[in-house]
């Protein structure tokens, strides 16, 4: 497990699939990320079952430190062996969890283990629309922005920027 002061990252347990698989059918909560699309629960059990399989890919639960409640996951894909690079994302699932610290310890925790443990030399990640709280928690754990296109994605109802920021080690 990767310790902080409020959370831990940790493996994911057959548990944690009831509320993830509601979270990646929540229409508010997937259009922070982009498009909304319903997971049906075979698509669902691939992606969960898959967790640990792809070696392009790498899940952490997100738990609170103490009672070790789940609050999210958080992802490191497209791992490119060769150009030592990834993409990160990161889900707090429930809104009450949201602007606690949280996101922005794991993402500081996940990227001490892609350069520490995954020998990776870049991160990257694309923020949907106007997100202040995502672009801010990024920033504080060190990206930086790297490009804007804009109206670049349809999200509900209407067409967003796509903003992406890349971290280096």
């Amino acid at each position: 497990m990767l310790t902080g002061n409020l959370i831990c990252l940790g493996p994911m347990f057959q548990a944690d699939a009831r509320p993830i698989f509601n979270w990646r059918n929540s229409v508010d909560l997937m259009h922070l990320d982009g498009l909304y699309r319903p997971v049906s629960q075979l698509q669902f059990d691939e992606w969960f079952n898959g967790i640990g399989k792809d070696a392009t890919r790498v899940v952490f639960s997100i738990r609170k430190q103490g009672d070790l409640a789940l609050v999210g996951f958080i992802q490191v894909s497209k791992i490119h062996p060769v150009y030592r690079s990834a993409e990160i994302g990161i889900m707090i699932g429930d809104s009450a969890n949201r602007g606690k610290g949280y996101g922005q310890e794991a993402l500081r925790l996940c990227a001490g283990f892609c350069w520490q443990e995954l020998n990776l030399q870049r991160l990257a990640v694309a923020i949907v629309g106007n997100n202040p709280a995502a672009r801010r928690a990024y920033e504080k754990v060190g990206f930086e922005l790297e490009g804007v296109m804009r109206r670049a994605i349809y999200v509900a109802g209407r067409f967003e920027d796509l903003t992406f920021m890349g971290m280096l080690r």
